[in-house]
C-alpha cells in the first residue's frame, strides 16, 4: 500500500519533531551536567519570564544565560 502525500509529508514532519525534541532532551542534560541543576532552572525561568514580556532578544537562550552567569561569577 502506497502512503499519500499528506501522509508522506506527516511522517517527515513527525520525524522532525521527534529530533527536535531530542536534541532538545540531550542539550538540557548536557547542560545541566556541566552548570548543575540549580544554575539551569535560573537561567531558564530568566529566559521564560523575559520571552513572556516580550524583552527577550534574539540571542536569548538558556545556553547563552548560563555563559553569561559563568563569565560574571555567579
Amino acid at each position: 500500500m502506497s502512503l499519500s502525500q499528506k501522509e508522506k509529508d506527516f511522517t517527515k514532519a513527525m520525524a522532525v519533531k521527534l529530533r527536535m525534541n531530542r536534541d532538545a532532551f540531550v542539550e538540557e542534560r548536557r547542560l545541566r551536567k556541566k552548570y548543575g541543576d540549580f544554575r539551569y532552572d535560573i537561567a531558564r525561568d530568566c529566559v521564560s519570564q523575559h520571552t513572556k514580556s516580550g524583552t527577550a532578544g534574539p540571542g536569548l537562550t538558556i545556553a547563552s544565560v548560563l555563559k553569561d552567569m559563568d563569565a560574571w561569577g555567579f
